[in-house]
């Protein structure tokens, strides 16, 4: 009977080690903490079209953009642009890739300078769990511009949120405008989501589909926030 324990005992931990040692992100706890740093690249200051992402794994491992569809199932094998490898020593770093090698310089916990480069990057606070409150729209300050393009019930680039978990997509990843329906992925819906491991699962009534969210810099996010990032473009509440 021992003999049988024994064995059983030995498969369970051979298991788990290699649970652990999988490479999906979502399936492992003990991978989960990945770091996401932001910033605004030369010549970006003022707006976020050309933002510098670098998404940091806890080995140092680092990936140069943002898989705007969130994190869930992200891990190494994740294609798209380059990995690289994140390098600290003391309050000095550097990322480098096959392209590049950015060297860094430590201004505090979530805020580093690269070396020749005006811009900073920032880390993103966390958003696990978070739920908002309000109008999300692609268009800065769209509720007070006098020529704002939509009327009230048409499909535009808007996605309301509850703090009690719903949402009410307006069409915020829609293309066409003239056929927001064209592409049922896309199209407009409504249903309930949730904010997972810097991923919003936004789970429609047919369908689901998830994106990846942050909010800006190292600012932590609040439930009513002016301004989020879905999928990688800037999203504003009023």
């Amino acid at each position: 009977m021992k003999k049988y324990l024994l064995i059983a005992a030995i498969a369970s931990t051979a298991w788990t080690s290699c649970t652990k040692d999988s490479g999906n992100i979502a399936d492992n706890p003990d991978k989960q903490a990945l770091e996401i740093w932001m910033g605004q690249k030369a010549g970006s200051t003022g707006n976020f079209s050309n933002l510098r992402w670098m998404v940091v794994l806890p080995d140092g491992a680092y990936f140069n953009q943002l898989p705007t569809e969130g994190f869930l199932n992200f891990s190494k094998n994740q294609t798209g642009d380059s990995w690289g490898t994140f390098t600290m020593n003391g309050n000095s770093g550097a990322f480098t890739n096959q392209y590049e090698t950015l060297q860094v310089n430590k201004i505090s916990n979530t805020e580093m300078e690269i070396v020749g480069y005006t811009n900073h990057i920032y880390k993103l606070a966390s958003v696990e769990g978070l739920k908002l409150s309000g109008k999300y729209n692609t268009i800065p300050d769209w509720s007070t511009i006098p020529n704002y393009p939509y009327g009230p019930n048409d499909p535009q680039p808007m996605i309301e949120f509850t703090t009690t978990g719903t949402f009410n997509d307006r069409g915020a990843f829609v293309s066409n405008f003239s056929m927001p329906y064209q592409d049922p992925q896309r199209g407009p819906g409504s249903g309930t989501y949730e904010i997972k491991n810097f991923t919003l699962i936004l789970r429609y009534d047919d369908r689901v589909i998830t994106k990846a969210f942050s909010g800006v810099f190292n600012n932590q996010v609040t439930a009513s926030g002016e301004l989020v990032f879905i999928g990688g473009n800037p999203f504003y509440n009023h």
